[in-house]
C-alpha cells in the first residue's frame, strides 16, 4: 500500500509538471491554450500533494514535493511583490473595460471612472446604444475627447475616450494588417505638455475555429510594440484575449510593465464574470506600459459582463 501511495504521489508530481511545461509551448492547439491558463490551478494542487504526503507520512516524497514547490514558488511569487511607486504623482489614470457587446452596467461604470479619476477610458465591445446609455450616465461632461468607432450589435466596436487631448494616429480598422475585425485604435494622448502613444487592444478569441487568428493578432500586438521608437510612453490597453500562461502574450508583453502583476495582487482574475459556469480564474484585461511609473492599479467587476474592468495610475518618467 505504501508504494501505491508513493507511486500516486509522483504521478501527481509528473502529471503537474506536464501541465505546469505546457506554457512553454507556443502552438495553436485548443487544448494546449485552454490548459496554459492553469498556472495557479497547479500551485493550489501541489499543496494539497504536499498536504497529503504529510497525512500519510510518506516522508521521503517530501523531497520530490518540495522541490516542486519550490520552483512553483519561484515563478509564482514575484507576483506577488509590489513594484509601484505610490508616493509619485498621478499624472494619468487609465481604465480599460471589455462591455460585452454593449450589456455592461453604465452607472456602475462610471461610478468606477469617478472614483478613480480615470483620465483615458478604454472599451471594447460597445455598441452606439451602451455609448448612449454612458452618456446619460455622464460620461459625455466627464470625457472631453473621444476617437474610434462603436459598432452595433457586434463585439468589434472599440473607443478611446479621454479628460486629456487625443490625435488620432490609426484607427485599427485594418484586418490584414491588426488580425482581428475588432477595431484596435491609436491614439497619442497629450498629458501635461507629454505625449503618451496608446493601442486600444481587443484581439481574436481563441475560439476553435479561430485559433491561428488569435495566434496572429498577437503576433501584430509584438510587432505594434516593437515598432515604438525608444524612449517614448506607451499604452496598451484592453482585453487581450490571453494570459501570462501564453507564449504569445508574453512575446507580446516583453520589455513592458503589466500594471497589476507589477502592482503585486497575484492570482489577478478578470474573466469569466456576469453569471458564467465557471468563477474567474484567468487575467484576459492588460495594461501593458512602457516608459511610465506605476503608481497603483486594480480591477472592478461590473454587472453585465463577462470581464472585469483592470485600471492603473501612473506618472511620467
Amino acid at each position: 500500500m505504501r508504494r501505491l501511495i508513493d507511486l500516486a504521489i509522483a504521478a501527481a508530481l509528473v502529471g503537474l509538471g506536464l501541465v505546469a511545461g505546457l506554457s512553454l509551448l507556443d502552438v495553436t492547439s485548443r487544448p494546449v491554450v485552454v490548459l496554459q491558463t492553469a498556472g495557479p490551478f497547479v500551485v493550489l494542487a501541489l499543496l494539497l500533494v504536499l498536504l497529503a504526503t504529510l497525512l500519510l507520512r510518506r516522508w521521503w516524497m517530501l523531497v520530490p514535493v518540495g522541490l516542486a514547490l519550490v520552483v512553483a514558488g519561484v515563478v509564482a511569487v514575484p507576483a506577488f511583490i509590489a513594484h509601484t511607486t505610490p508616493g509619485a504623482d498621478r499624472d494619468l489614470t487609465v481604465m480599460a473595460a471589455n462591455l460585452k457587446i454593449g450589456q455592461a452596467d453604465p452607472e456602475q461604470l462610471m461610478t468606477a471612472v469617478r472614483d478613480h479619476a480615470v483620465d483615458v477610458l478604454v472599451l471594447t465591445e460597445v455598441t452606439p446604444a451602451e455609448v448612449q446609455r454612458l452618456d446619460a450616465a455622464g460620461a459625455d461632461t466627464y470625457f472631453t475627447a473621444r476617437e474610434g468607432q462603436s459598432v452595433a450589435n457586434s463585439p468589434t466596436g472599440s473607443l478611446v475616450w479621454s479628460r486629456y487631448p487625443l490625435s488620432l494616429v490609426s484607427p485599427g480598422d485594418d484586418g490584414s494588417l491588426e488580425h482581428t475585425p475588432n477595431r484596435q485604435p491609436e491614439v497619442s494622448v497629450s498629458v501635461n505638455g507629454a505625449r503618451v502613444r496608446l493601442k486600444a487592444v481587443h484581439t481574436m478569441a481563441p475560439l476553435p475555429t479561430l485559433m491561428g487568428d488569435w495566434r496572429a493578432s498577437l503576433l501584430a500586438l509584438q510587432q505594434w510594440r516593437q515598432r515604438q521608437p525608444a524612449g517614448e510612453p506607451f499604452l496598451m490597453a484592453g482585453d487581450f484575449n490571453s494570459s501570462a500562461g501564453h507564449p504569445g502574450f508574453r512575446a507580446v508583453a516583453d520589455g513592458t510593465v503589466d500594471a497589476q502583476r507589477a502592482a503585486g495582487q497575484g492570482w489577478v482574475r478578470t474573466w469569466p464574470f456576469a453569471g458564467q459556469r465557471l468563477p474567474a480564474y484567468v487575467q484576459l484585461d492588460h495594461l501593458l506600459s512602457r516608459g511610465l511609473v506605476l503608481v497603483e492599479a486594480g480591477q472592478v467587476a461590473m454587472h453585465g459582463t463577462d470581464h472585469a474592468a483592470v485600471w492603473a495610475a501612473y506618472a511620467l518618467d
